[in-house]
């Protein structure tokens, strides 16, 4: 009989910690990228669903581009609709917990602002594919002031409006795994 309850806690232990591994789908994000003369500013939200039938939290990564163009950002902001989310800062990004309730959705938005030093801004994609399952959607709006001339975009837009002294350029991908990051470069 010992030996059976033993078994049976071992089984329950592995079956609930396979089930906490990774069984969550991040499914859309929506990006707005500000770009300024010396910042980009970003605002992304991002959609994520548990399919545990379990509460679950899990360690989330955010990537920023830290190199010889961009400087670690200076204001970060991560909330959902109803908390702000501590979290810690890392040498390339920032790590919280996300608590999803059996089989919950969440959303997340994530703000920064970030100096640049030269005419290009990069936003992290390649991460995505850590997750190993394409996005449902992601949208991107890109706005740039109307003086930025020759815009260079790594993905390409689907379309173009000025509207007040400012470009806006529209992506729209579906089932989208990238496989490079959105680097932006101007004149």
């Amino acid at each position: 009989m010992k030996k059976l309850i033993v078994l049976i806690f071992c089984i329950f232990t592995l079956a609930s910690f396979s089930h906490a591994e990774m069984p969550v789908k991040f499914f859309k994000e929506e990006i707005n990228i500000t770009l300024k003369k010396n910042s980009v500013n970003v605002r992304g939200l991002y959609f994520f669903e548990s399919k545990s039938n379990l509460e679950i939290d899990v360690s989330m990564f955010y990537p920023f581009p830290i190199d010889s163009s961009h400087f670690y950002p200076a204001k970060i902001k991560v909330l959902d609709p109803e908390n702000t989310f501590d979290f810690v800062k890392k040498n390339t990004g920032i790590k919280w917990t996300l608590h999803f309730e059996p089989l919950g959705v969440k959303t997340v938005l994530v703000e920064y602002k970030q100096k640049i030093k030269e005419k290009n801004a990069t936003y992290i994609l390649t991460t995505t594919k850590l997750w190993k399952q394409k996005i449902d959607k992601a949208t991107f709006i890109i706005e740039a002031p109307e003086e930025f001339k020759e815009l260079n975009f790594s993905i390409k837009p689907d379309s173009v409006k000025t509207k007040a002294k400012k470009q806006f350029y529209y992506i729209t991908r579906r089932y989208f795994l990238p496989k490079t990051d959105l680097k932006i470069s101007w004149e």
